[in-house]
């Protein structure tokens, strides 16, 4: 297997990470779960409090994670809307399990595990896509 990160789509890249953070910043919005999961998880936002490095951390993460997607597209030869769905469903799904583990071990509850993998099983699936449609 002879491959080279050049061969990468760069702007897709960058894309899926602002992507990433734009889905995330929706799906854990009041809108959607993100009352619930602070809740669920006991989690107290201070006024004045700097996250500066946890949405800095959150950005690595998201380009990283558009990045990866990008490599596994390309070496599995995915090149379109079903190929890329099915490589990034199956990412998700592999992430879940490792939520599906720490919750079998009470390390977390059933309702925080299904926020967190609702998240994971969407943003990779449409990841997967784009770097499925955008080589």
């Amino acid at each position: 297997m002879d491959f080279q990160l050049n061969e990468l789509n760069y702007l897709a890249v960058l894309v899926g990470g602002i992507i990433y953070m734009g889905f995330g910043a929706i799906y854990f919005s009041p809108i959607l779960f993100g009352n619930k999961w602070v809740e669920l998880n006991k989690v107290e936002f201070n006024e004045g409090t700097n996250n500066t490095l946890s949405y800095v951390g959150s950005a690595l993460v998201a380009m990283l994670s558009s990045l990866l997607m990008a490599v596994v597209v390309h070496l599995t030869g995915a090149d379109g809307v079903l190929s890329g769905l099915t490589v990034g469903l199956l990412i998700g799904l592999f992430v879940s399990l490792a939520y599906l583990k720490n919750t079998l071990f009470g390390l977390t509850n059933k309702k925080v595990f299904f926020i967190a993998i609702g998240d994971h099983l969407i943003i990779f699936t449409v990841l997967g896509i784009l770097h499925g449609l955008w080589q």
